[in-house]
């Protein structure tokens, strides 16, 4: 039995993993789960997926995670969270070629080449961190990046709430990250662009379709929408598995 767990900015998800099926274990506050290091190490063996930047199998940032301590997770096996979610990705759909884009308090995104995880120098892929213009501060301390322009806590920060489907369509942000993703489908030719994440449960994949606006003809990946909550949390059981 391998074990998935999902760090997130608000909550911690526990998956376990035989091969075959999925049980959700446990949902917990990720407080709560990170003043809890017996917790921590009573799953020693499971893969950590952690919302931040992670080189050399260290938690390097998590501008997403307050309170996190990287020390907690010293020895452990950690995994960037989008890498994670493109994993289960490419489990559910079979393409071999994804770029995977994780819509939530931050936007992450992870890359699928030939059926494997790219990681590059451990940092492949933070598009939410790309420069898109503007003078706002990103939580990461840069200014300017597309986090500023669509991220959960950006909505928040000049909304005060969450926002419905017609809403988040309207926003000049959409835009801004249709832009990005064409970017990167440029650069990638992928089969398929695979959304996740809260804000993206409240999406369709038709709702993507600006993409192809800044795309030439020739370029026209398939775009799906995964709306499972626990999907990060199964792509570390997979890798926990040895499985990518």
């Amino acid at each position: 039995m391998y074990t998935g767990i999902d760090v997130g900015g608000t909550f911690t998800d526990i998956i376990s993993f035989d091969g075959k099926k999925f049980t959700h274990v446990q949902t917990l506050r990720t407080a709560e789960f990170l003043k809890n290091p017996d917790m921590v190490e009573k799953y020693r063996d499971a893969v950590f997926a952690i919302a931040g930047w992670i080189r050399e199998g260290k938690v390097i940032k998590t501008p997403n995670i307050p309170g996190f301590d990287a020390r907690l997770f010293e020895g452990k096996r950690v995994e960037n969270d989008a890498n994670c979610f493109a994993i289960y990705a490419h489990h559910v759909t079979g393409f071999s070629n994804i770029f995977a884009v994780t819509l939530g308090t931050g936007i992450g995104s992870a890359i699928i080449a030939e059926s494997k995880l790219y990681r590059g120098n451990g940092l492949a892929s933070e598009i939410g961190h790309a420069f898109v213009g503007g003078n706002e501060r990103c939580v990461c301390g840069g200014i300017g990046h597309l986090e500023t322009f669509f991220s959960g806590w950006a909505i928040k920060r000049r909304f005060g709430r969450e926002m419905s489907r017609e809403e988040l369509l309207r926003l000049d942000g959409f835009k801004v990250l249709c832009v990005e993703v064409a970017k990167a489908v440029l650069i990638l030719d992928p089969e398929a662009i695979v959304f996740g994440g809260r804000i993206s449960t409240v999406l369709e994949p038709g709702d993507f379709r600006p993409i192809y606006d800044f795309l030439p003809p020739e370029f026209r990946p398939e775009i799906r929408v995964i709306k499972d909550p626990l999907a990060v949390a199964k792509g570390a059981a997979i890798l926990a598995g040895g499985r990518e």
